[in-house]
């Protein structure tokens, strides 16, 4: 019988936007690889929404969460009609494929979407996460930040709005918890597999509470440069050095010591189907009663 040979691409090229997203690009002098001109490359386009869509679900499951009069009795199907945990999902499900092309096919991958700031950073420190055990440290887990968004240029400035006012910058329109939702997928991961990780889930909770604390010079201006333009890591503390003094508080008594060796490449269905509310951030502060999950001094706001 006739053997079929099936071509391995050379490259797989992973876009994160729709294509729909990025033909529009196309119409504005951007666009996307043409496989005509990378004959041994392979694209892929993972539908991961824009910023507009993010912080629209953020803005409905905030609300949710807030509201004194909600239904606790359908909280759990209004929580996914926000579409937050669709997203998440989404971004977990890509960030799981771009492993598995590098760890089962032994690919090598090249991510991007519009700027290669926001989707790409998510998903490509999500899929170091996946392959590398040492981005499941605290230590590894630092490096991994710094380098896939302080230093590949993740706008905190432009995404969170530090120091202006309600749309008074002019371009409140780009306005976006894209941090936020990584650490809420990375909480994904802790919360289904806790002996993986080398920390607990108070760990991403005290990170997440400096987003907007402005406090800690790491998370401010748009870009490297602009930091150090402005003397910040001159003027402020850095955001791990100070988690660094609480180490203990976020050390996982249950990691297995074992996985320093190991990728973690669960079953994608099981992985998805158990995402969930990330409730120690999201409901702490609502007006129904929740419990404290933090020392005091570690919650800026209290």
């Amino acid at each position: 019988s006739r053997q079929v040979q099936v071509q391995i691409p050379l490259l797989k090229i992973l876009d994160c936007r729709p294509k729909t997203a990025a033909l529009a690009n196309r119409g504005a002098g951007y666009g996307y690889e043409s496989t005509s001109n990378y004959p041994h490359c392979e694209l892929t386009f993972y539908n991961i929404q824009n910023i507009h869509a993010v912080r629209d679900a953020a803005l409905r499951l905030t609300n949710l969460v807030q509201s004194p009069t909600s239904n606790d009795l359908d909280f759990s199907s209004k929580t996914e009609d926000t579409k937050w945990l669709g997203i998440t999902r989404n971004v977990l499900n890509n960030a799981w494929h771009t492993a598995a092309y590098v760890h089962f096919h032994r690919l090598p991958v090249m991510v991007h979407c519009s700027h290669g700031w926001d989707r790409t950073s998510q998903v490509c420190a999500l899929a170091q996460i996946f392959l590398d055990p040492y981005f499941r440290t605290q230590r590894g887990f630092a490096t991994l930040v710094e380098k896939d968004f302080m230093s590949f240029g993740h706008p905190f400035h432009t995404r969170c709005g530090h120091g202006e006012s309600r749309g008074g910058d002019g371009n409140g329109s780009q306005r976006c918890p894209i941090f936020l939702q990584f650490l809420d997928a990375v909480y994904q991961l802790v919360n289904q597999y806790p002996s993986q990780f080398a920390f607990t889930s108070r760990f991403l909770l005290a990170i997440s509470d400096h987003i907007y604390s402005c406090r800690f010079g790491n998370l401010l201006c748009d870009s490297e440069m602009e930091r150090t333009k402005a003397q910040i890591p001159n003027r402020t503390t850095c955001l791990w050095t100070f988690l660094e003094r609480y180490q203990q508080e976020f050390v996982n008594v249950g990691y297995d010591a074992t996985a320093v060796h190991t990728v973690l490449m669960p079953p994608l269905p099981s992985l998805l189907r158990r995402v969930t509310l990330w409730s120690d951030y999201f409901c702490r502060f609502g007006p129904k009663s929740y419990a404290v999950c933090l020392r005091k001094e570690l919650v800026p706001f209290v």
